[in-house]
Protein backbone atom coordinates (compact mmCIF):
# COMPACT_ATOMS: atom_id res chain seq x y z
CA UNK A 1 0.00 0.00 0.00
CA UNK A 2 1.57 3.22 -0.92
CA UNK A 3 1.72 5.68 2.30
CA UNK A 4 -0.29 9.20 1.11
CA UNK A 5 2.47 12.13 1.01
CA UNK A 6 0.51 13.46 4.22
CA UNK A 7 1.66 10.61 6.48
CA UNK A 8 5.08 10.10 5.19
CA UNK A 9 7.97 10.88 7.27
CA UNK A 10 9.16 15.03 7.19
CA UNK A 11 11.91 16.60 7.34
CA UNK A 12 12.36 18.46 10.73
CA UNK A 13 11.68 22.24 9.25
CA UNK A 14 8.82 20.82 8.10
CA UNK A 15 7.13 20.54 11.52
CA UNK A 16 4.39 23.57 12.15
CA UNK A 17 6.29 24.37 15.80
CA UNK A 18 9.80 24.38 13.88
CA UNK A 19 8.79 26.70 11.61
CA UNK A 20 7.34 29.03 14.15
CA UNK A 21 9.90 28.87 16.60
CA UNK A 22 12.22 29.65 13.82
CA UNK A 23 10.44 32.43 12.52
CA UNK A 24 10.12 33.67 16.12
CA UNK A 25 13.44 33.35 16.32
CA UNK A 26 14.44 35.69 13.17
CA UNK A 27 11.55 37.95 14.29
CA UNK A 28 13.06 38.42 17.78
CA UNK A 29 16.76 39.02 16.73
CA UNK A 30 16.37 42.50 15.84
CA UNK A 31 15.59 42.91 19.31
CA UNK A 32 18.14 40.94 20.72
CA UNK A 33 20.52 43.08 18.32
CA UNK A 34 19.31 46.53 19.94
CA UNK A 35 19.46 45.22 23.07
CA UNK A 36 22.95 43.96 22.77
CA UNK A 37 24.49 46.99 21.43
CA UNK A 38 22.50 48.81 24.71
CA UNK A 39 23.82 46.69 27.28
CA UNK A 40 27.23 47.14 25.70
CA UNK A 41 27.12 50.45 25.89
CA UNK A 42 25.87 50.18 29.50
CA UNK A 43 28.83 47.79 30.69
CA UNK A 44 31.15 49.88 28.73
CA UNK A 45 30.17 52.65 30.67
CA UNK A 46 29.42 51.02 34.12
CA UNK A 47 33.60 49.28 33.23
CA UNK A 48 34.63 52.90 33.00
CA UNK A 49 32.82 54.25 35.82
CA UNK A 50 33.99 51.56 38.17
CA UNK A 51 37.30 51.40 36.84
CA UNK A 52 37.72 55.50 37.81
CA UNK A 53 36.20 54.57 41.02
CA UNK A 54 38.81 52.00 41.39
CA UNK A 55 41.08 54.09 40.69
CA UNK A 56 40.44 56.99 42.45
CA UNK A 57 40.66 54.79 45.34
CA UNK A 58 43.92 53.13 44.82
CA UNK A 59 44.74 56.98 44.53
CA UNK A 60 43.23 58.13 47.77
CA UNK A 61 44.27 55.14 49.66
CA UNK A 62 47.93 55.90 48.36
CA UNK A 63 47.79 59.51 49.02
CA UNK A 64 49.93 60.16 51.40
CA UNK A 65 52.58 58.01 50.29
CA UNK A 66 52.40 59.05 46.93
CA UNK A 67 52.03 63.35 48.17
CA UNK A 68 55.64 62.35 49.97
CA UNK A 69 57.22 60.80 46.99
CA UNK A 70 55.69 63.91 44.69
CA UNK A 71 57.47 66.23 47.48
CA UNK A 72 60.49 64.51 47.30
CA UNK A 73 60.93 64.23 44.28
CA UNK A 74 59.82 68.15 43.84
CA UNK A 75 63.09 69.08 46.54
CA UNK A 76 65.63 67.05 44.73
CA UNK A 77 64.66 68.67 41.03
CA UNK A 78 64.88 71.91 42.69
CA UNK A 79 68.24 71.26 44.88
CA UNK A 80 69.23 69.59 41.78
CA UNK A 81 69.46 73.13 39.95
CA UNK A 82 71.97 74.87 42.72
CA UNK A 83 73.85 71.97 44.36
CA UNK A 84 76.36 72.30 41.30
CA UNK A 85 77.42 75.90 42.46
CA UNK A 86 77.98 74.21 46.00
CA UNK A 87 80.36 71.61 44.87
CA UNK A 88 83.79 71.90 46.75
CA UNK A 89 82.16 73.72 49.87
CA UNK A 90 80.75 70.97 51.96
CA UNK A 91 79.32 73.38 54.64
CA UNK A 92 77.20 75.65 52.71
CA UNK A 93 76.21 71.77 50.83
CA UNK A 94 75.00 70.54 53.67
CA UNK A 95 73.37 73.45 55.69
CA UNK A 96 71.59 73.95 52.31
CA UNK A 97 70.52 70.05 52.69
CA UNK A 98 69.96 70.37 56.21
CA UNK A 99 67.38 73.00 56.14
CA UNK A 100 65.64 71.64 53.33
CA UNK A 101 64.37 68.62 55.41
CA UNK A 102 64.43 70.57 58.63
CA UNK A 103 60.55 70.21 58.32
CA UNK A 104 60.21 67.43 56.25
CA UNK A 105 60.27 64.18 59.22
CA UNK A 106 59.35 61.95 56.11
CA UNK A 107 62.70 62.23 53.94
CA UNK A 108 65.46 60.01 56.43
CA UNK A 109 68.61 61.73 54.33
CA UNK A 110 68.72 64.03 51.44
CA UNK A 111 72.49 63.70 50.34
CA UNK A 112 74.67 64.47 47.38
CA UNK A 113 76.76 61.77 46.28
CA UNK A 114 79.52 62.50 43.31
CA UNK A 115 80.73 59.94 41.19
CA UNK A 116 83.20 59.24 43.04
CA UNK A 117 81.24 57.67 45.45
CA UNK A 118 81.90 59.70 48.49
CA UNK A 119 79.35 61.54 49.99
CA UNK A 120 80.50 64.58 51.82
CA UNK A 121 76.89 67.01 51.55
CA UNK A 122 74.38 65.17 53.75
CA UNK A 123 71.58 66.70 55.58
CA UNK A 124 72.41 65.37 58.60
CA UNK A 125 76.59 66.02 57.83
CA UNK A 126 76.92 62.40 57.93
CA UNK A 127 80.05 60.99 55.59
CA UNK A 128 80.07 57.98 53.64
CA UNK A 129 82.05 56.46 50.73
CA UNK A 130 79.70 54.16 48.57
CA UNK A 131 82.32 53.71 45.96
CA UNK A 132 82.23 50.11 46.52
CA UNK A 133 78.39 49.62 47.47
CA UNK A 134 76.15 47.84 44.49
CA UNK A 135 74.14 50.25 45.11
CA UNK A 136 75.81 52.93 44.21
CA UNK A 137 77.37 51.51 41.09
CA UNK A 138 73.66 51.25 39.72
CA UNK A 139 72.65 55.08 40.63
CA UNK A 140 75.37 56.74 38.53
CA UNK A 141 74.63 55.51 35.97
CA UNK A 142 70.85 57.14 35.75
CA UNK A 143 70.98 60.72 33.61
CA UNK A 144 67.46 61.37 34.37
CA UNK A 145 65.35 60.97 37.26
CA UNK A 146 64.78 57.71 39.13
CA UNK A 147 63.23 55.71 41.85
CA UNK A 148 65.12 52.97 43.30
CA UNK A 149 64.78 51.22 46.88
CA UNK A 150 67.94 49.99 49.67
CA UNK A 151 66.60 46.81 51.36
CA UNK A 152 69.31 47.65 53.70
CA UNK A 153 70.33 51.11 53.94
CA UNK A 154 73.96 51.52 54.73
CA UNK A 155 73.49 54.46 57.06
CA UNK A 156 69.61 53.54 58.34
CA UNK A 157 70.21 49.67 57.99
CA UNK A 158 66.40 49.27 57.44
CA UNK A 159 64.39 49.54 54.60
CA UNK A 160 64.55 53.39 52.15
CA UNK A 161 62.95 54.31 48.80
CA UNK A 162 65.42 56.83 47.14
CA UNK A 163 64.32 60.02 44.80
CA UNK A 164 67.50 60.36 42.58
CA UNK A 165 67.92 62.75 40.36
CA UNK A 166 71.11 63.37 38.03
CA UNK A 167 73.46 66.56 38.74
CA UNK A 168 74.90 68.49 35.79
CA UNK A 169 77.24 71.32 35.65
CA UNK A 170 77.12 74.51 34.19
CA UNK A 171 79.11 72.97 31.13
CA UNK A 172 76.36 69.65 31.06
CA UNK A 173 78.81 67.51 32.28
CA UNK A 174 77.66 65.00 34.82
CA UNK A 175 78.93 65.53 38.22
CA UNK A 176 76.86 62.92 40.79
CA UNK A 177 73.00 62.91 41.77
CA UNK A 178 70.76 63.85 44.34
CA UNK A 179 69.14 61.66 46.79
CA UNK A 180 66.21 61.68 49.02
CA UNK A 181 65.97 58.84 50.95
CA UNK A 182 62.25 57.86 52.78
CA UNK A 183 62.14 55.16 55.52
CA UNK A 184 59.89 52.25 54.21
CA UNK A 185 58.32 52.37 57.80
CA UNK A 186 57.36 55.73 58.01
CA UNK A 187 55.15 55.21 54.36
CA UNK A 188 53.46 52.17 56.65
CA UNK A 189 52.27 54.39 58.82
CA UNK A 190 51.20 57.08 56.60
CA UNK A 191 49.24 54.06 55.11
CA UNK A 192 48.38 52.82 58.49
CA UNK A 193 46.60 56.64 59.23
CA UNK A 194 44.69 56.08 55.81
CA UNK A 195 43.36 52.78 56.88
CA UNK A 196 41.76 54.34 59.52
CA UNK A 197 39.96 56.94 57.93
CA UNK A 198 38.20 54.41 56.17
CA UNK A 199 39.54 55.01 52.76
CA UNK A 200 39.36 51.51 51.49
CA UNK A 201 40.61 47.77 52.14
CA UNK A 202 43.36 48.18 49.87
CA UNK A 203 46.99 46.76 49.54
CA UNK A 204 48.84 48.57 47.34
CA UNK A 205 52.72 48.99 46.28
CA UNK A 206 54.38 51.15 44.03
CA UNK A 207 57.02 50.07 41.86
CA UNK A 208 59.78 51.77 39.47
CA UNK A 209 60.89 51.45 35.92
CA UNK A 210 62.82 48.32 35.93
CA UNK A 211 59.87 46.40 37.86
CA UNK A 212 61.00 46.89 40.96
CA UNK A 213 59.02 47.02 43.86
CA UNK A 214 59.66 50.41 46.00
CA UNK A 215 56.90 50.44 48.88
CA UNK A 216 54.28 47.62 50.12
CA UNK A 217 51.47 48.72 51.62
CA UNK A 218 51.35 45.39 53.54
CA UNK A 219 55.10 44.77 53.50
CA UNK A 220 57.36 42.89 51.96
CA UNK A 221 56.88 39.87 53.83
CA UNK A 222 53.14 39.46 52.06
CA UNK A 223 53.80 40.77 48.77
CA UNK A 224 54.53 37.87 46.70
CA UNK A 225 51.46 36.31 47.90
CA UNK A 226 49.50 39.28 46.85
CA UNK A 227 50.73 40.02 43.32
CA UNK A 228 49.30 38.22 40.38
CA UNK A 229 50.74 35.59 39.19
CA UNK A 230 53.00 35.33 36.16
CA UNK A 231 52.63 38.80 35.25
CA UNK A 232 55.57 40.53 35.52
CA UNK A 233 55.92 44.59 36.52
CA UNK A 234 57.73 44.98 34.05
CA UNK A 235 55.30 44.45 31.24
CA UNK A 236 53.11 47.84 33.20
CA UNK A 237 55.43 50.14 32.48
CA UNK A 238 54.72 52.32 29.33
CA UNK A 239 50.82 51.43 29.99
CA UNK A 240 48.07 54.03 30.91
CA UNK A 241 45.90 53.37 33.98
CA UNK A 242 43.95 50.15 33.94
CA UNK A 243 41.88 47.87 35.80
CA UNK A 244 42.16 44.07 35.29
CA UNK A 245 41.29 41.16 36.50
CA UNK A 246 44.39 37.73 37.41
CA UNK A 247 44.47 35.30 39.49
CA UNK A 248 46.97 36.23 42.79
CA UNK A 249 49.98 33.82 43.68
CA UNK A 250 47.36 32.18 46.28
CA UNK A 251 44.98 31.46 43.56
CA UNK A 252 42.22 33.81 44.35
CA UNK A 253 40.95 36.03 40.83
CA UNK A 254 41.08 39.45 42.15
CA UNK A 255 40.82 43.22 40.82
CA UNK A 256 43.75 44.78 40.06
CA UNK A 257 44.61 48.43 39.40
CA UNK A 258 47.83 49.91 38.25
CA UNK A 259 48.54 53.68 37.31
CA UNK A 260 51.41 55.52 36.67
CA UNK A 261 52.49 58.01 39.47
CA UNK A 262 55.01 59.70 37.60
CA UNK A 263 55.68 58.99 34.17
CA UNK A 264 57.53 56.15 32.72
CA UNK A 265 59.32 56.41 36.15
CA UNK A 266 57.03 55.39 39.12
CA UNK A 267 53.96 53.15 39.19
CA UNK A 268 51.28 52.20 42.12
CA UNK A 269 49.54 48.84 41.93
CA UNK A 270 46.36 47.86 44.23
CA UNK A 271 44.14 44.94 45.26
CA UNK A 272 41.98 44.25 46.68
CA UNK A 273 41.98 42.08 49.65
CA UNK A 274 38.31 41.22 50.41
CA UNK A 275 35.14 41.20 47.94
CA UNK A 276 37.75 40.82 44.92
CA UNK A 277 34.94 38.17 43.09
CA UNK A 278 32.34 41.10 43.57
CA UNK A 279 34.30 44.05 41.91
CA UNK A 280 35.43 41.16 39.39
CA UNK A 281 32.25 40.48 38.17
CA UNK A 282 31.63 43.22 35.51
CA UNK A 283 34.93 41.40 33.50
CA UNK A 284 33.73 38.02 34.22
CA UNK A 285 30.20 38.36 32.68
CA UNK A 286 30.14 39.71 29.28
CA UNK A 287 27.21 41.94 28.00
CA UNK A 288 25.48 39.13 25.66
CA UNK A 289 24.22 37.27 28.60
CA UNK A 290 21.12 39.68 29.76
CA UNK A 291 19.97 40.33 25.93
CA UNK A 292 20.61 36.50 25.34
CA UNK A 293 18.39 35.47 28.10
CA UNK A 294 15.88 38.52 27.22
CA UNK A 295 15.79 37.01 23.63
CA UNK A 296 15.37 33.27 25.08
CA UNK A 297 12.49 34.06 27.23
CA UNK A 298 10.71 35.73 24.46
CA UNK A 299 11.50 33.41 22.13
CA UNK A 300 10.05 30.89 24.73
CA UNK A 301 7.07 33.14 25.31
CA UNK A 302 6.31 32.93 21.84
CA UNK A 303 6.89 29.54 21.02
CA UNK A 304 4.41 29.15 24.27
CA UNK A 305 1.96 31.28 23.09
CA UNK A 306 1.87 29.59 19.40
CA UNK A 307 1.81 26.72 20.82
CA UNK A 308 -1.78 27.14 22.99
CA UNK A 309 -3.17 29.63 20.17
CA UNK A 310 -2.46 27.28 17.33
CA UNK A 311 0.16 24.29 17.82
CA UNK A 312 -1.98 22.17 19.74
CA UNK A 313 -5.49 22.91 18.21
CA UNK A 314 -3.83 22.15 14.44
CA UNK A 315 -2.30 18.59 15.98
CA UNK A 316 -5.67 17.87 17.04
CA UNK A 317 -7.56 18.92 13.74
CA UNK A 318 -4.60 16.62 11.97
CA UNK A 319 -4.88 13.49 13.70
CA UNK A 320 -8.60 13.84 13.30
CA UNK A 321 -7.77 14.40 9.45
CA UNK A 322 -5.00 11.46 9.39
CA UNK A 323 -7.50 8.88 11.13
CA UNK A 324 -10.39 9.60 8.50
CA UNK A 325 -7.74 9.54 5.70
CA UNK A 326 -6.56 6.19 6.67
CA UNK A 327 -10.80 4.51 6.80
CA UNK A 328 -10.92 5.40 10.16
CA UNK A 329 -14.51 6.18 10.49
CA UNK A 330 -15.00 6.26 14.05
CA UNK A 331 -13.26 9.64 13.67
CA UNK A 332 -13.04 11.69 17.57
CA UNK A 333 -15.41 14.53 17.37
CA UNK A 334 -12.46 17.88 16.18
CA UNK A 335 -14.60 20.62 17.75
CA UNK A 336 -12.13 22.99 19.46
CA UNK A 337 -13.84 25.65 22.21
CA UNK A 338 -10.89 27.46 22.53
CA UNK A 339 -9.14 27.89 19.27
CA UNK A 340 -9.02 30.58 18.08
CA UNK A 341 -12.13 31.92 15.61
CA UNK A 342 -10.12 30.80 11.86
CA UNK A 343 -9.74 27.02 13.99
CA UNK A 344 -12.62 26.02 15.00
CA UNK A 345 -14.84 26.94 11.28
CA UNK A 346 -11.96 25.04 10.34
CA UNK A 347 -12.99 22.31 12.30
CA UNK A 348 -16.27 22.64 11.89
CA UNK A 349 -16.21 22.64 7.47
CA UNK A 350 -13.95 19.32 8.30
CA UNK A 351 -17.05 18.61 10.57
CA UNK A 352 -19.42 18.75 7.89
CA UNK A 353 -17.10 17.21 4.85
CA UNK A 354 -16.31 13.89 6.61
CA UNK A 355 -20.57 13.68 7.05
CA UNK A 356 -21.05 14.41 3.63
CA UNK A 357 -17.79 11.67 3.06
CA UNK A 358 -20.29 9.36 5.26
CA UNK A 359 -23.12 9.64 3.81
CA UNK A 360 -21.72 9.14 -0.24
CA UNK A 361 -20.15 6.59 1.30
CA UNK A 362 -22.94 4.54 2.61
CA UNK A 363 -24.70 5.19 -0.86
CA UNK A 364 -21.97 4.04 -3.06
CA UNK A 365 -21.74 1.21 -0.68
CA UNK A 366 -25.48 0.38 -1.57
CA UNK A 367 -24.93 0.94 -4.88
CA UNK A 368 -22.11 -1.59 -5.13
CA UNK A 369 -23.40 -4.12 -3.22
CA UNK A 370 -26.74 -3.93 -5.42
CA UNK A 371 -24.84 -4.28 -8.58
CA UNK A 372 -22.48 -7.22 -7.17
CA UNK A 373 -25.65 -8.88 -6.14
CA UNK A 374 -26.89 -8.71 -9.42
CA UNK A 375 -23.42 -9.71 -10.90
CA UNK A 376 -23.39 -12.77 -8.98
CA UNK A 377 -26.85 -13.25 -10.16
CA UNK A 378 -25.29 -12.54 -14.09
CA UNK A 379 -22.49 -15.32 -13.31
CA UNK A 380 -24.71 -17.92 -11.71
CA UNK A 381 -26.94 -18.06 -14.21
CA UNK A 382 -24.59 -17.79 -17.03
CA UNK A 383 -22.86 -21.20 -15.16
CA UNK A 384 -26.45 -23.25 -14.70
CA UNK A 385 -26.73 -22.44 -18.53
CA UNK A 386 -23.57 -23.58 -19.28
CA UNK A 387 -24.23 -26.52 -16.91
CA UNK A 388 -27.40 -27.54 -18.70
CA UNK A 389 -25.82 -27.09 -21.98
CA UNK A 390 -23.09 -29.39 -21.11
CA UNK A 391 -26.12 -31.72 -20.15
CA UNK A 392 -27.76 -31.34 -22.93
CA UNK A 393 -24.21 -32.11 -25.20
CA UNK A 394 -23.82 -35.50 -23.00
CA UNK A 395 -27.44 -36.67 -24.34
CA UNK A 396 -26.46 -35.48 -27.69
CA UNK A 397 -23.44 -37.56 -26.98
CA UNK A 398 -24.95 -40.85 -26.02
CA UNK A 399 -27.10 -40.35 -29.22
CA UNK A 400 -24.30 -40.03 -31.75
CA UNK A 401 -23.79 -43.07 -33.66
CA UNK A 402 -19.98 -41.57 -34.76
CA UNK A 403 -17.08 -42.42 -32.68
CA UNK A 404 -15.44 -39.01 -34.46
CA UNK A 405 -18.94 -37.51 -33.28
CA UNK A 406 -18.77 -38.42 -30.03
CA UNK A 407 -15.40 -37.24 -29.87
CA UNK A 408 -15.98 -33.64 -31.31
CA UNK A 409 -19.15 -33.51 -28.87
CA UNK A 410 -16.99 -34.77 -25.91
CA UNK A 411 -14.33 -31.77 -26.67
CA UNK A 412 -17.17 -29.43 -26.73
CA UNK A 413 -18.52 -30.38 -23.49
CA UNK A 414 -15.24 -30.13 -21.94
CA UNK A 415 -14.61 -26.98 -22.97
CA UNK A 416 -18.33 -26.28 -21.80
CA UNK A 417 -18.18 -26.95 -18.45
CA UNK A 418 -14.25 -25.29 -18.45
CA UNK A 419 -16.51 -21.80 -18.71
CA UNK A 420 -19.19 -23.26 -15.77
CA UNK A 421 -16.23 -23.46 -13.71
CA UNK A 422 -15.07 -19.73 -14.06
CA UNK A 423 -17.86 -18.77 -13.71
CA UNK A 424 -18.38 -20.76 -10.47
CA UNK A 425 -15.22 -19.20 -9.19
CA UNK A 426 -16.70 -15.68 -10.08
CA UNK A 427 -19.82 -16.06 -8.21
CA UNK A 428 -18.13 -17.57 -5.34
CA UNK A 429 -15.50 -14.46 -5.47
CA UNK A 430 -15.99 -11.31 -2.98
CA UNK A 431 -15.74 -8.02 -5.02
CA UNK A 432 -15.60 -9.67 -8.30
CA UNK A 433 -11.99 -8.15 -8.96
CA UNK A 434 -10.01 -10.56 -7.93
CA UNK A 435 -9.76 -14.30 -8.50
CA UNK A 436 -7.59 -16.56 -6.80
CA UNK A 437 -5.44 -18.39 -9.64
CA UNK A 438 -4.87 -21.72 -6.67
CA UNK A 439 -8.52 -22.35 -6.27
CA UNK A 440 -9.35 -21.58 -10.25
CA UNK A 441 -6.82 -23.52 -11.35
CA UNK A 442 -7.47 -26.40 -8.67
CA UNK A 443 -11.10 -27.46 -9.85
CA UNK A 444 -10.46 -26.84 -13.35
CA UNK A 445 -7.96 -29.60 -13.51
CA UNK A 446 -9.77 -31.30 -11.42
CA UNK A 447 -12.28 -31.57 -13.60
CA UNK A 448 -10.72 -31.81 -17.15
CA UNK A 449 -8.88 -35.13 -15.37
CA UNK A 450 -12.49 -36.49 -14.11
CA UNK A 451 -14.34 -35.83 -17.50
CA UNK A 452 -10.97 -36.97 -19.61
CA UNK A 453 -10.31 -40.42 -18.32
CA UNK A 454 -12.49 -43.27 -19.14
CA UNK A 455 -13.22 -46.24 -16.87
CA UNK A 456 -10.79 -48.35 -15.85
CA UNK A 457 -7.93 -45.11 -17.04
CA UNK A 458 -5.59 -44.36 -14.58
CA UNK A 459 -3.72 -41.38 -14.22
CA UNK A 460 -1.37 -39.71 -11.31
CA UNK A 461 -1.61 -35.83 -11.19
CA UNK A 462 0.31 -33.69 -9.18
CA UNK A 463 -0.48 -29.61 -9.10
CA UNK A 464 1.00 -27.20 -7.28
CA UNK A 465 -0.57 -23.17 -8.03
CA UNK A 466 0.83 -20.35 -6.31
CA UNK A 467 -2.03 -18.32 -4.92
CA UNK A 468 -2.46 -15.23 -7.71
CA UNK A 469 -4.83 -12.87 -7.43
CA UNK A 470 -6.32 -12.83 -11.35
CA UNK A 471 -8.15 -10.45 -13.15
CA UNK A 472 -11.43 -12.16 -15.27
CA UNK A 473 -9.82 -10.76 -18.43
CA UNK A 474 -7.29 -13.29 -17.49
CA UNK A 475 -8.66 -15.63 -15.19
CA UNK A 476 -10.78 -16.91 -18.57
CA UNK A 477 -8.38 -17.16 -20.58
CA UNK A 478 -5.63 -18.83 -18.67
CA UNK A 479 -8.62 -21.50 -17.22
CA UNK A 480 -9.43 -22.57 -21.01
CA UNK A 481 -5.71 -22.90 -21.94
CA UNK A 482 -5.16 -24.59 -19.20
CA UNK A 483 -8.42 -27.03 -19.93
CA UNK A 484 -6.99 -27.71 -23.78
CA UNK A 485 -3.36 -28.37 -22.42
CA UNK A 486 -4.54 -31.03 -20.08
CA UNK A 487 -6.63 -32.85 -22.31
CA UNK A 488 -3.74 -32.25 -24.97
CA UNK A 489 -1.54 -34.17 -21.80
CA UNK A 490 -3.93 -36.83 -21.44
CA UNK A 491 -4.04 -37.41 -24.93
CA UNK A 492 -0.56 -38.09 -25.48
CA UNK A 493 0.33 -39.35 -21.86
CA UNK A 494 1.44 -42.88 -21.06
CA UNK A 495 3.12 -44.94 -18.40
CA UNK A 496 6.74 -46.36 -18.67
CA UNK A 497 6.16 -49.74 -17.88
CA UNK A 498 3.91 -51.08 -15.81
CA UNK A 499 3.84 -47.54 -14.12
CA UNK A 500 0.45 -45.12 -14.88
CA UNK A 501 0.77 -41.72 -16.62
CA UNK A 502 1.72 -39.23 -14.76
CA UNK A 503 0.78 -35.55 -15.48
CA UNK A 504 1.65 -32.45 -13.44
CA UNK A 505 0.51 -29.12 -13.63
CA UNK A 506 1.51 -25.83 -11.97
CA UNK A 507 1.71 -22.30 -11.79
CA UNK A 508 4.89 -20.01 -10.26
CA UNK A 509 5.87 -16.87 -10.00
CA UNK A 510 9.13 -15.48 -11.70
CA UNK A 511 11.20 -12.38 -11.21
CA UNK A 512 9.73 -8.97 -12.68
CA UNK A 513 6.41 -10.13 -12.32
CA UNK A 514 6.00 -12.65 -14.31
CA UNK A 515 4.16 -16.12 -14.15
CA UNK A 516 5.02 -19.38 -15.49
CA UNK A 517 2.34 -22.00 -16.35
CA UNK A 518 3.62 -24.83 -17.07
CA UNK A 519 1.92 -28.63 -18.33
CA UNK A 520 3.80 -32.03 -18.74
CA UNK A 521 3.18 -35.76 -18.97
CA UNK A 522 5.07 -38.76 -19.67
CA UNK A 523 4.79 -40.62 -22.51
CA UNK A 524 6.21 -43.73 -23.81
CA UNK A 525 6.38 -44.60 -27.26
CA UNK A 526 5.88 -41.18 -29.33
CA UNK A 527 8.94 -40.05 -30.99
CA UNK A 528 11.61 -37.35 -29.95
CA UNK A 529 10.68 -35.21 -33.41
CA UNK A 530 6.37 -36.19 -33.22
CA UNK A 531 6.14 -35.04 -30.21
CA UNK A 532 8.22 -31.80 -30.45
CA UNK A 533 5.81 -31.04 -33.87
CA UNK A 534 2.63 -32.62 -32.25
CA UNK A 535 1.18 -29.00 -31.34
CA UNK A 536 2.94 -26.64 -33.72
CA UNK A 537 1.36 -28.99 -37.28
CA UNK A 538 -1.44 -29.94 -35.86
CA UNK A 539 -4.68 -28.54 -37.58
CA UNK A 540 -7.19 -29.44 -34.70
CA UNK A 541 -8.78 -27.25 -32.79
CA UNK A 542 -7.93 -27.71 -29.26
CA UNK A 543 -4.04 -26.56 -30.93
CA UNK A 544 -5.42 -23.49 -32.20
CA UNK A 545 -7.55 -22.68 -29.16
CA UNK A 546 -4.30 -23.38 -26.79
CA UNK A 547 -2.13 -20.74 -29.18
CA UNK A 548 -5.04 -18.07 -29.11
CA UNK A 549 -5.40 -18.24 -25.56
CA UNK A 550 -2.11 -17.57 -24.66
CA UNK A 551 -1.61 -14.71 -27.29
CA UNK A 552 -4.95 -13.75 -25.33
CA UNK A 553 -2.95 -13.36 -21.69
CA UNK A 554 -0.21 -11.77 -23.48
CA UNK A 555 2.11 -15.30 -23.18
CA UNK A 556 4.75 -17.15 -24.71
CA UNK A 557 3.85 -21.05 -25.41
CA UNK A 558 6.98 -23.06 -25.81
CA UNK A 559 7.16 -26.99 -25.82
CA UNK A 560 9.71 -29.61 -25.25
CA UNK A 561 10.26 -33.22 -25.06
CA UNK A 562 12.89 -34.82 -23.38
CA UNK A 563 13.31 -38.77 -22.79
CA UNK A 564 10.31 -39.97 -21.80
CA UNK A 565 8.65 -36.59 -20.74
CA UNK A 566 6.70 -33.67 -22.61
CA UNK A 567 6.16 -30.09 -21.33
CA UNK A 568 3.98 -27.12 -22.28
CA UNK A 569 5.02 -24.23 -20.66
CA UNK A 570 3.79 -20.10 -20.69
CA UNK A 571 5.12 -17.17 -19.33
CA UNK A 572 2.80 -14.42 -19.13
CA UNK A 573 2.64 -10.91 -17.22
CA UNK A 574 0.67 -10.93 -14.43
CA UNK A 575 -1.94 -8.08 -14.51
CA UNK A 576 -2.63 -6.08 -11.24
CA UNK A 577 -6.38 -6.69 -10.38
CA UNK A 578 -6.81 -3.11 -9.49
CA UNK A 579 -5.39 -1.53 -12.96
CA UNK A 580 -7.40 -4.23 -14.72
CA UNK A 581 -10.32 -3.45 -13.09
CA UNK A 582 -9.77 0.20 -13.81
CA UNK A 583 -9.02 -0.62 -17.46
Amino acid sequence: MVMPPAWQPRPLMGRLGVRLASLMAVTLLPLGIVAYLQNANLAREAKGRLEEALLGESLRAAAGEISVISLAQGLVTGLGQVVPGLIGNDAACAALLGKSVADLPQIRLLSFVPESGLMSCSSGGERYDYADHPLHATIKTYREPGFTIAHDGPLSGTAVIGVMQPVFDATGVYVGYLGAWLPHERLRVLNDQARAQDVADINFWTFNREGEVLTASMGFELLASRMPEDVPLRSFVGTKAQVFTAPSAEGQVTAYAVLPVVSDQLYLMSRWADGAATRAAPYQIGPAWLPALIWLAGLGMSIWAAELLVGRHVRTLNRAIAQFARGDRKRPDPSLPSAPLELREMAEAYSIMTDDIMRNEASLEDEVHQKEVLLREVHHRVKNNLQLIASIMNMQIRQAASPEAKGLLKGLQDRVMSLATIHRGLYQTNGLSEIHAQQLLSDITRQTVKLATGPGQKVDVTTDFADFRLTPDQAVPLSLLLTEALTNAIKYAGGIGEKPPVLSASLTQQEGGQAMLTVSNTVSNTPREEATAALSTSTGLGAKLMVAFAQQIGGTLTQTQKAGSYSLQVAFMVLDARAGQAG
